[in-house]
């Protein structure tokens, strides 16, 4: 199955390496967007993994990666990535987020 990742997950994992680049170096930064886009990979496969994320949006889904929480749906093409965030106080901003737009919707096609 294949996957998708949104604009709004592009630009998270540009953030993430942006900030580990600065801090631990570009080596650590690439290990760990490998390990996010990994877990990418797998979601495609078994969209099921993830526990419900009902209170962010209708049929959102999440699955740790390391510290982070991939946010995803299962869609009728694959899956759609829909952010990445650190850990459980990104949570709050992303239900806030999904509120006031009714969800996030994939744009950027992974294969």
């Amino acid at each position: 199955m294949r996957y998708r990742v949104s604009a709004d997950a592009a630009r998270d994992l540009d953030e993430i390496y942006l900030y580990w680049g600065e801090r631990a170096g570009l080596k650590v930064a690439d290990r760990l967007i490998d390990g996010i886009v990994d877990r990418f990979w797998l979601l495609g496969e078994h969209p099921d993994a993830g526990r419900s994320a009902e209170d962010i949006a209708a049929g959102v889904k999440c699955f740790p990666a390391g510290k982070y929480l991939v946010y995803y749906r299962k869609t009728k093409r694959g899956t759609a990535i829909l952010h990445v965030f650190h850990g459980v106080q990104e949570q709050k901003q992303t239900s806030r987020e999904s509120k006031r737009s009714g969800g996030v919707e994939a744009t950027a096609a992974h294969h």
